[in-house]
C-alpha cells in the first residue's frame, strides 16, 4: 500500500505528509472533540452552512475540511463514514472535483476575489450534492474582502458549505465568527504523535527506535505535519543504516543537542558554572547546531524543573520517566522557583536577540553567562531589607565593598571567594547631622525630579534626640512653596526622610517669609493724555479711551529704575511714536 502511494503517475516523489494524509476521520489523531461534533452533525443531517476551523499549524484543519467535503458528497451521504470508492470520493481525494473549491486566502484576499467567488457559488453544482468552499489562512483576507463576504456567508445559495481555516482566530472579525460554527483544533499530544509516526514507519518497513520517535514528537510542539516532515528527513538514513540507526545517529543528522546534554548544561548553569556554559557554547558552534533551537531545548528543561518544583515530584505535566525523571527531580529539589524563572527569562531574551544579531555565537555565550548568574543577585526586596536592617554601615566605615563571587567550573563560588554583598547607601546613626540626612534624602530622590527640586530649595534642621525634624522652604517661588505644603507631597517626603534616617521622624513643614511678597508692589504711573495721532484715529473710528495700562498688564518697574519720560514736541505737547495718519 505504501509503495503504491509513494509517487504520482508521472514518477515524481510525494512527501510523507501528503502520502499519508488522513482520508477519514478515524485516521485523524488528537482531535476527538472536533470529530465528535462533526460526526454528530453529519449523522443527524444538521450540517451548518459555514464552519471556522482554528488551531496551530499542521494539526489537521485543511485535512478535516477535505474529509468533510467527502462526507457531504459521498453517494452514501451525508455520512460520517464516506465509502472512499465512489466517483465523488475519488474525485475529491485526488483533487479533481469541480465542486470542492480550495482557495488560498493569503494570496486571494481582495474584494475582487470575493466577488468572483460569489459569482461561482451562485451556479449549480457539477453533479455533487454540495459545493464546498475551503478558505485556507482566512485571517489574511482584507477588511473589505471580509465585508464583501458577509452577506454570502450568512445566506449562501442552497447546497453551499463554507469552511474557513485559520491559525490566528483573533484576526478574524467578530462579524465573520458570528456567522460560522467555530471548532478549535488543539495541539496533538506527544503519545498520539509517537503512535502516528510508528504507524508511518511500519508502513515504510523501517524499524526506527522508539526513543527517536519520542524525541521527534517532543520537538515539534504538537504539530502532526511538522512531525511527519521531521520523520521524512531521517527515512533515507534509516534505510541506509538499517538496525544501526539509533538516537545518536538521529541527533547527528538533525544537529540536536539531546536531552542528556541539555540536562547536563542546565545542571551546570544552576550551580553557577559559567565556564561550563561557555565550553558548551563552543562545542555547539563546532557541531553547527542552531543556537535558537538549543535555547528552546534549555527552556523546555527549565520548564520541567519549574513544574516539578511547583506541582510536586509526581506531577503528570512532565513527560520524562525513569532515570531521567529522577535526575530532574533531584535538580528541582535543590533550586528555588525564582531562580528558574530568572533563567527562563534570560534564555527567552537570548532567543529574541538571536533574531536581530548576525554574530549568533556571541549572543549565545552571553546568554550562557547570564543564565549562570540569573537569580543569584540580590532582589530589590533583599536590598530594602538590608537597608532597613542597617546593612550599609560597613560601607560607611570606609571598608571596601566585597567583590562579586568568582564562578568556578565546579559550580559553587570558588574557594575563598567572598559572597556578594549589597552595595547600598550607608545608613547612619539615629541622630545623624542634618546635612547628612539632607544629602541622603537628595540621593534617594535622584529619580524623582519634582521632589528632588523641592528638597534642594529646603533647609533641614534635625533630627533631634526625639526624632524631630524641621524642613523649611527658603525659595520665594510659588510653585515650590505650594508643592511643599501639599498633603500628598508631605506624605511622600515623610517616608523618604524616615527611610534615610532609619527610624520614625516627626517632621514640621515650614515656609520662610518672602521679602519680595512683603514689599509693596509699585503702582503704574498715571496715564498720559493721548497724543494727536491717537486723537485722530479716535476721531476717524469714533473711539474713546476705556482704560489705560490696566493693573494686570502694567509693567512693574523696579524701585531703582528711572521713570519713563514721555516724548514732547517743541510746544511741550506729548508726541506719539507713530507718524500721524494722512487726512
Amino acid at each position: 500500500m505504501a509503495a503504491a502511494r509513494d509517487s504520482h503517475d508521472d514518477g515524481s516523489y510525494q512527501v510523507v505528509a501528503r502520502r499519508f494524509r488522513p482520508t477519514s476521520f478515524q485516521e485523524l489523531v488528537g482531535q476527538d472533540e472536533v470529530l465528535h461534533s462533526l460526526r454528530a452533525a453529519l449523522a443527524q443531517k444538521a450540517v451548518p452552512h459555514a464552519f471556522l476551523f482554528s488551531g496551530s499549524r499542521g494539526v489537521g484543519k485543511t485535512t478535516s475540511a477535505r474529509i468533510l467535503a467527502r462526507c457531504l458528497n459521498c453517494e452514501n451521504g451525508p455520512t460520517p463514514e464516506p465509502c472512499g470508492t465512489c466517483k465523488a470520493c475519488t474525485a475529491i481525494l485526488d483533487g479533481s472535483s469541480p465542486d470542492v473549491i480550495e482557495i488560498d486566502a493569503a494570496s486571494n484576499n481582495s474584494v475582487e476575489d470575493v466577488r468572483r467567488l460569489r459569482e461561482t457559488v451562485g451556479y449549480a453544482t457539477m453533479g455533487s450534492r454540495y459545493r464546498v468552499v475551503i478558505l485556507d489562512e482566512a485571517h489574511m483576507m482584507s477588511k473589505g474582502a471580509f465585508n464583501a463576504l458577509l452577506k454570502t456567508l450568512e445566506e449562501p445559495p442552497p447546497g453551499v458549505v463554507f469552511v474557513l481555516a485559520t491559525t490566528e482566530l483573533h484576526k478574524v472579525p467578530e462579524t465573520i465568527r458570528s456567522r460560522c460554527q467555530v471548532l478549535l483544533f488543539r495541539r496533538v499530544g506527544e503519545q498520539d504523535l509517537v503512535r502516528r509516526l510508528r504507524k508511518i514507519a511500519d508502513k515504510e518497513g523501517l524499524p526506527i527506535p522508539d526513543d527517536v520517535l519520542a524525541e521527534i514528537a517532543a520537538s515539534v510542539r504538537g504539530g502532526v505535519r511538522d512531525a511527519e516532515t521531521a520523520l521524512e528527513r531521517v527515512l533515507p538514513l534509516a534505510r541506509e543504516m538499517g538496525a544501526a540507526f539509533d538516537l545518536a545517529a538521529f541527533r547527528t543528522l538533525v544537529a540536536r543537542v539531546g536531552i542528556d546534554a541539555t540536562v547536563g548544561v542546565v545542571a551546570s548553569l544552576l550551580a553557577g558554572d559559567a565556564k561550563a556554559g561557555l565550553h558548551f557554547a563552543r562545542d555547539l558552534q563546532r557541531t553547527g547546531a542552531d543556537e535558537k533551537e538549543v535555547l528552546g531545548e534549555i527552556v523546555e528543561v527549565l520548564r520541567w524543573l519549574l513544574l516539578l518544583k511547583v506541582d510536586g515530584p509526581d506531577t503528570g505535566l512532565v513527560p520524562m520517566s525513569g532515570a531521567m525523571r529522577e535526575r530532574l527531580q533531584a535538580l528541582a529539589a535543590a533550586v528555588e522557583p525564582h531562580r528558574l524563572d530568572a533563567m527562563i527569562g534570560a534564555a527567552l531574551l537570548g532567543r529574541e536577540r538571536l533574531r536581530h544579531v548576525d554574530d549568533r555565537g556571541v549572543v549565545f555565550e552571553v546568554t550562557m553567562v547570564r543564565m549562570a548568574e540569573a537569580g543569584a543577585l540580590p532582589t530589590l526586596a533583599d536590598l530594602l531589607a538590608e537597608v532597613r536592617a542597617g546593612g550599609g554601615v560597613r560601607a560607611a566605615s570606609g571598608a571596601p565593598p566585597p567583590s562579586r563571587p568568582t564562578f568556578g567550573r565546579g559550580g559553587a563560588p570558588a574557594s575563598g571567594a567572598p559572597m556578594p554583598a549589597t552595595n547600598v547607601p550607608p545608613v547612619g546613626p539615629a541622630a545623624a547631622p542634618a546635612a547628612d540626612l539632607r544629602g541622603r534624602v537628595l540621593a534617594a530622590l535622584k529619580d524623582r525630579q519634582l521632589l528632588l527640586a523641592t528638597v534642594e530649595r529646603c533647609k533641614v534642621d534635625g533630627p533631634d534626640a526625639s526624632g524631630g525634624v524641621v524642613v523649611t522652604m527658603t525659595s520665594d517661588q510659588k510653585m515650590y512653596r505650594d508643592r511643599l505644603l501639599s498633603t500628598g507631597v508631605q506624605a511622600d517626603l515623610q517616608k523618604v526622610f524616615q527611610d534615610a534616617a532609619g527610624r520614625p521622624l516627626r517632621i514640621e513643614w515650614k515656609v520662610a517669609a518672602a521679602a519680595a511678597e512683603a514689599a509693596p508692589r509699585p503702582r503704574p504711573a498715571a496715564a498720559a493724555e493721548p497724543g494727536p495721532t491717537t486723537k485722530s484715529v479716535m476721531a476717524v473710528f469714533r473711539g474713546r479711551v476705556v482704560q489705560v495700562n490696566p493693573e494686570d498688564r502694567a509693567r512693574i518697574e523696579s524701585p531703582a529704575a528711572e521713570p519713563e519720560v514721555p516724548r514732547r514736541d517743541d510746544e511741550g505737547a506729548p508726541v506719539d511714536e507713530q507718524p500721524p495718519l494722512p487726512e
